[in-house]
């Protein structure tokens, strides 16, 4: 055998001209949602294990923080479900547990007995407190080293990605 076909593929001595190796396929780069759905799961991995140190978890400090969100308004038990993305049958149980450590309280409802209105109490609201301390120590973390104009670009981007998202499952339900 001479150099040259040493070179060469079988079914290139043949006279067949494919090469005998297939090409290396190259990369591609991770898709967008792909990547975001890892950023996001890393982050709550590291945020449970910093809230850990009070006592919380995600599925505990996050029905906190939406009710400190409100304002002081009470919220039902549907209200806060909602905002924090589970059914209210799945809530009732982190509620109540919740109360049980003094963090809120439950109150009937005005206009309807049957309900009942969900309120921080002081000990959840210093709580709260503890808990946006943790996530700025994380998010300072996170964005150190970058300059303050990459961060306000991270965070417009990341709005524009929610309102288009919301936006989209806008139309998902009215196509249903």
């Amino acid at each position: 055998m001479t150099n040259s076909q040493l070179s060469t593929s079988p079914a290139q001595v043949a006279g067949d001209a494919q090469p005998f190796f297939e090409p290396i396929a190259v990369p591609q780069a991770p898709l967008f949602g792909h990547l975001l759905m890892n950023v996001s799961r890393t982050w709550r991995q590291v945020l449970e294990v910093r809230l850990a140190e009070l006592g919380l978890t995600d599925a505990t400090w996050v029905p906190l923080f939406h009710l400190h969100a409100a304002a002081g308004t009470p919220l039902t038990l549907k209200q806060l479900a909602q905002r924090v993305g589970l059914d209210s049958s799945s809530l009732v149980r982190v509620v109540d547990l919740l109360e049980s450590r003094g963090l809120l309280v439950r109150h009937s409802d005005a206009h309807d007995r049957r309900s009942k209105s969900l309120c921080l109490t002081a000990q959840g609201q210093h709580v709260v407190a503890d808990v946006r301390a943790k996530l700025h120590q994380v998010e300072g973390q996170l964005l150190q080293g970058m300059d303050s104009t990459t961060t306000a670009a991270l965070r417009h981007g990341l709005q524009q990605l929610h309102t288009r998202l919301i936006a989209i499952q806008a139309q998902d339900k009215a196509a249903q």
